[in-house]
């Protein structure tokens, strides 16, 4: 490993943005299989055996690929504080393919298949138009101003990400509040609760011992999800 490498390796509060990158990507694959079986009504062999072994490895090879394009960058410039962009689906994306797309086309056609092509169709479309964007993508920085375009994401994200948890917060407020309590402390505090465990993974544990202990959770759903998978 030449010396860049070893400068950038792994940095303070890395294991934080892991554990918080982590809790993004399975929200949002919960998120995608709930709606494919449940709303969409796609077979759940096809999105079990299918379509999340897709996106577990399109995840995987992304994160390869951005990991390599940030050591690249690393190396040309000769900078240690490279951090590689970030890899999982878009939740907007998750939403606006289920709705525009397959659930129009499964009750035209009742073909779960046909419709899953034709949803990867657009997600090619979707593809070439980020293409399309990088290059542009000073450009548009430079023409548009930083306001407008953040207050598309801002809007998007207070729709798709902040109104639905923040509901589902006050259902369980001993376990979501709690959480809320450990992050101001941790992230705003001078005194960390547990400064040597990531935040990330102090609140997936906190969380989940609360869920646990309050009886949001129970063996029975663990037993029917594994079941699910295949695993009797």
């Amino acid at each position: 490993m030449d010396q860049v490498f070893m400068k950038m390796f792994w940095k303070k509060g890395d294991w934080a943005a892991f554990f918080g990158l982590l809790a993004n990507n399975l929200t949002n694959l919960l998120t995608m299989i709930s709606l494919l079986i449940f709303v969409v009504g796609f077979p759940e062999g096809m999105v079990y055996g299918r379509v999340v072994p897709a996106f577990g490895l399109a995840i995987f090879i992304a994160s390869i690929a951005y990991g390599w394009f940030g050591y690249q960058l690393a190396k040309k410039t000769g900078r240690t504080d490279i951090t590689a962009l970030p890899s999982g689906p878009s939740a907007p994306s998750i939403f606006t393919v289920t709705f525009l797309v397959l659930i129009p086309v499964f009750r035209e056609t009742n073909d779960a298949s046909f419709a899953l092509q034709i949803g990867l169709v657009w997600c090619l479309f979707e593809a070439l138009i980020l293409i399309v964007g990088s290059f542009l993508g000073d450009v548009l920085r430079k023409v548009i101003p930083r306001t407008v375009l953040l207050s598309c994401l801002s809007g998007l994200g207070l729709l798709l990400l902040a109104m639905n948890p923040m509901l589902q917060s006050f259902e369980t407020p001993v376990v979501a509040f709690v959480v809320l309590v450990i992050i101001f402390i941790n992230w705003f505090g001078k005194s960390p609760i547990f400064k040597k465990i990531p935040t990330g993974f102090l609140l997936l544990i906190a969380g989940t011992a609360l869920a646990w202990i309050f009886g949001l959770q129970n063996p029975e759903a663990i037993t029917t999800a594994l079941s699910t998978l295949g695993f009797n």
